[in-house]
């Protein structure tokens, strides 16, 4: 068996076992892409507010308090985010899971979201994140709805497609230079067997690049081995260093716009973490939003910072107990390979390239869906145009083919007596 032959009979039993697994994740991932877009305009109601003019917001404490009173004492918040954007509602989050649950319904006990009107500490909403559509579409994308064994299904089908990208690669190239045109078109005005069959080499050629990226960022997640991997090749460890960076703007306020948002202009009376929030937000008036967790006594605030539309665009500052600032860190202090592996996310959604590259991973993603479909149709016409083994082969009329199977005996050999002659 030559080199080709073998990867060949890889890349046919290995693309029919993974193919559904491929498909549902593709096309998972293609609804994700524009999830938080597509979110903010399906909820208005609970996102947007209106501001009124030369309003303050109400400190944090205060909203705190409000969105959990609507939950009430059985379910602790855990965060909350004030945003730069004065007609978006403060969220704040709770969460709880239950490890080891075969079935995501079950892996949640809780998990909701209050939207908060921060001029007002008027509640717009309680969202239900367990069952809310996207929330939905992420767990069948991470695993199937299954749990871990289901992250272990997605993970192993993830790293079987990578090589199906790479199979499939040495499949396409050409023989000979009469054949390498055929390779890059498609020929439309084909049959269909041979459209199908021209639909999954240019489409797979194409795309490879693109869905070798997608994959192995998302690989990430399911195998901590291909993520310390990525994060040596980038930074020469395994592991990022904590804290590491730059002390940023530590007792300055450099760059600061005249206009700041309206939630550094927090109405009094303030508490530690008011005050730590006014002062981020002075510190870095560029974020689109700021968020902390729960509150709490005689230890030290840490707040994150949204600096932009990309995730890897953040930034942390740190304040003590009783709100006084000592340090911030933002994405832009982190040497060149770690920024690199912090971009991980926004490489795997496209929008490290912003609106552009969410586009290209939307697209793609949709087109890798394809891949399985057609796949799955090469292997079908072969399996139906395999005639049955030991079956003699067909020629001529139904009565020819009979002659063929069943030859003329004698006479006597239906007669019970046989002729002299035969005995001698």
């Amino acid at each position: 068996m030559t080199f080709k032959k073998l990867v060949g009979k890889l890349h046919f039993w290995l693309g029919l076992s993974s193919g559904l697994v491929v498909l549902i994740v593709a096309l998972t991932g293609c609804i994700y892409v524009f999830q938080k877009e597509l979110f903010d305009v399906l909820h208005q109601d609970l996102v947007r507010v209106e501001a009124p003019a030369q309003a303050q917001p109400l400190p944090l404490s205060v909203v705190w308090s409000k969105a959990q009173e609507a939950l009430g004492p059985d379910k602790p918040l855990q965060n909350g985010t004030t945003y730069a954007d004065p007609t978006r509602a403060w969220t704040f989050m709770t969460y709880k899971g239950n490890a080891g649950q075969p079935y995501f319904g079950n892996m949640i006990e809780y998990h909701r979201t209050v939207y908060v009107n921060p001029y007002t500490g008027q509640v717009n909403g309680v969202l239900d994140n367990k069952y809310e559509f996207f929330q939905v579409v992420k767990w069948l994308h991470w695993g199937l709805w299954l749990g871990t064994a289901g992250e272990y299904i997605v993970g192993w089908s993830t790293l079987i497609f990578v090589f199906l990208l790479l199979s499939g690669l040495v499949l396409w190239w050409p023989k000979n230079k009469a054949a390498r045109k055929q390779r890059f078109t498609v020929k439309w005005n084909a049959t269909r067997k041979r459209l199908n069959y021209d639909l999954h080499n240019t489409v797979g050629f194409y795309l490879a690049l693109v869905a070798l990226i997608i994959a192995l960022t998302g690989l990430t997640w399911s195998f901590n081995w291909v993520k310390q991997g990525i994060t040596y090749l980038a930074t020469g460890q395994t592991e990022l260093p904590g804290g590491r960076g730059g002390k940023g703007s530590k007792g300055g306020k450099e760059g600061a716009k005249p206009d700041l948002p309206l939630a550094a202009q927090l109405a009094p009376p303030l508490t530690a973490v008011d005050a730590a929030l006014r002062d981020a937000w002075q510190r870095l008036p560029q974020a689109k939003a700021i968020s902390t967790g729960k509150p709490t006594p005689d230890q030290p605030i840490t707040l994150r910072s949204a600096l932009g539309n990309k995730r890897f665009q953040s930034g942390q500052l740190t304040y003590t107990a009783a709100g006084q600032f000592e340090k911030v860190e933002t994405y832009r202090d982190k040497p060149k390979g770690e920024l690199l592996v912090m971009m991980n996310y926004d490489i795997h959604v496209g929008s490290a390239l912003g609106m552009p590259g969410k586009i290209i991973a939307f697209l793609a993603s949709l087109l890798i869906a394809t891949l399985p479909v057609t796949g799955f149709y090469i292997w079908w016409g072969k399996r139906r145009k395999q005639p049955t083994k030991h079956r003699p082969a067909t020629v001529g009329t139904l009565v020819e083919r009979r002659r063929v199977a069943r030859p003329v005996r004698p006479a006597y050999a239906t007669s019970s007596k046989v002729p002299a002659s035969a005995e001698a």
